[in-house]
């Protein structure tokens, strides 16, 4: 199967990656990967240690100098991911009004001083009761999707990556009336979801979102996702993206996007993948062209 885009990955640019960015592009381009979009974290919490790590500048000179060697053979899009918190949407705001951002990803990463996506984020759930710990991250979550600043929601149940080591699998059931409100905001704005390959690496060993919450949002009138493997490292890059196509086309037909200058662009049905000329392989040993 064809993977047409993968615009969730991280660079030297995010505090938590070393990467060299020209190296996802030209294993993007060995693999026929039409559309691939760097998505660096921009965090603005003052007391966050990756506060002030990212700089704009050197990621579109990264974008721009890429961009121009080999913009001929792949569509390279230009996106970052913000972590959402009500309380900075003001310097939200300040730091993406008027930059050329092809899209911006929306994750709730941070909850009372934790990073919860993170493995310093487990002190968030000791001593925190299931409900308590999970309705906290959906209310955050509907708070972000009531804004205006998000083109996609980034891995929208990431919370429960460290939060099944405390309490067991994620069931979406038991908080079906938040969720609803979060995916019926979504469709209703055009705000869509990401299909994120990550956690099949992490300790849920399921994508993210859930099967049942792309169920969900399909039957709320969710036509539209993205696709990121959400990679920080080249062995990660379109890691899992395969299965979770394929467990997404279980659910419906979804249309896969892309946006361009936050302009979204459709690029055909799952169903319209075709198989890949070239499969991806485990080995991300690569020449770089000179």
């Amino acid at each position: 199967m064809k993977i047409i885009e993968d615009l969730h990955i991280h660079t030297r640019v995010s505090k938590d990656c070393k990467e060299d960015p020209e190296k996802y592009v030209v294993a993007a381009i060995r693999k026929g990967i039409d559309y691939l979009g760097f998505s660096d974290h921009l965090d603005l919490d003052p007391v966050d240690k990756d506060f002030g790590y990212y700089n704009f500048d050197t990621a579109y000179n990264d974008y721009i100098l890429l961009n121009k060697k080999y913009g001929d053979k792949i569509n390279f899009l230009f996106g970052v991911e913000v972590t959402y918190q009500s309380e900075l949407e003001e310097s939200i705001k300040e730091h993406i009004e008027n930059k050329p951002y092809d899209y911006i990803i929306g994750s709730v990463h941070r909850l009372q001083g934790h990073t919860v996506a993170g493995v310093r984020g487990k002190e968030f759930f000791k001593g925190k009761k299931e409900e308590t710990a999970y309705r906290m991250y959906f209310e955050e979550l509907y708070r972000m999707v009531d804004t205006d600043f998000f083109q996609i929601v980034g891995h929208f149940d990431v919370i429960k990556r460290f939060g099944v080591e405390f309490y067991g699998k994620f069931n979406a059931e038991k908080y079906r009336d938040i969720i609803e409100l979060i995916l019926r905001k979504m469709v209703k704005k055009g705000i869509v979801l990401e299909i994120n390959s990550s956690g099949f690496r992490q300790p849920p060993k399921e994508m993210y979102p859930s099967k049942e919450i792309l169920s969900m949002y399909a039957s709320f009138g969710g036509r539209e996702i993205i696709i990121g493997s959400d990679a920080h490292t080249i062995e990660q890059f379109g890691k899992g993206l395969r299965k979770a196509i394929n467990i997404a086309k279980e659910i419906y037909d979804f249309d896969i996007v892309t946006f361009i200058k936050r302009e979204k662009l459709n690029l055909g049905k799952l169903s319209s993948l075709k198989p890949a000329t070239d499969e991806i392989q485990n080995n991300f040993e690569l020449t770089l062209e000179k």
